[in-house]
């Protein structure tokens, strides 16, 4: 009996020491860890906030360029008034090669199975391939074709709206300074247009002027030279 209860008291006394010694342990751990993770969530928090503040100002910058752009008044010098019929052929280029690269294999076949003559394959193949070089080389003629020229009003900027490769309408703002003059460039392919080019870039546009609409003709004459009208 007297083994029972000193062994019940030194089980009793270890308990009582594991309660109570545990709060005190595990307090201070508690806290170090958040003495530890404090640092560390700053450092984030900074991070995230100056990633986010140098997102925000890509935006606005872009944004500021756009509404400078706008606020801008735009007054129109020149107008192609074909510029919108070029602009559907140019996207029609397109579905003759659609129906060539299906047509043709498909007259073949046929041919092949004598469920019609030879004679007509080659005739759909001719066809099919005739209407694709002819739409190819028109939409190759016509890439930059301007169809509007407008500058503001004290002359220095000039905005060229042309079209592209898909007969999409595309804008491009430069400085009339920027402009190269029109001795240093090369004479057009059968005079048929008028070639636009900066010092910024290699891209050349067309301007047809001798069917084109000159609204203000003071304007064209000092943005283009006083030769471009008397063509």
């Amino acid at each position: 009996m007297l083994r029972t209860a000193r062994i019940l008291q030194s089980v009793c006394y270890r308990n009582g020491c594991v309660i109570s010694s545990s709060p005190v342990l595990r307090q201070p751990a508690f806290f170090t860890q958040q003495n530890i993770n404090r640092p560390l969530l700053s450092g984030l928090v900074k991070h995230c906030s100056t990633k986010s503040a140098l997102t925000s100002t890509e935006p606005l910058a872009a944004s500021k360029k756009e509404n400078e752009a706008q606020a801008t008044n735009w007054n129109t010098i020149y107008h192609f008034p074909s510029i919108m019929l070029t602009a559907s052929l140019k996207r029609l280029k397109y579905y003759p090669m659609v129906f060539t690269g299906i047509s043709v294999p498909i007259s073949m076949g046929l041919a092949y199975f004598d469920i019609w003559s030879m004679t007509t394959a080659e005739i759909v193949g001719a066809i099919g391939f005739t209407t694709t070089l002819t739409f190819s080389l028109f939409g190759l003629i016509t890439d930059n074709l301007i169809g509007f020229v407008y500058c503001d009003e004290r002359l220095s900027k000039v905005k060229i709206s042309f079209l592209d490769g898909k007969g999409k309408r595309q804008n491009r703002i430069y400085s009339v300074d920027d402009l190269v003059p029109r001795t240093e460039l090369p004479k057009s392919f059968l005079k048929l247009y008028f070639p636009v080019k900066n010092h910024e870039n290699g891209d050349v546009y067309k301007l047809v002027h001798q069917y084109g609409e000159i609204y203000d003709v003071h304007a064209f004459n000092k943005i283009f030279g006083h030769e471009v009208v008397n063509k």
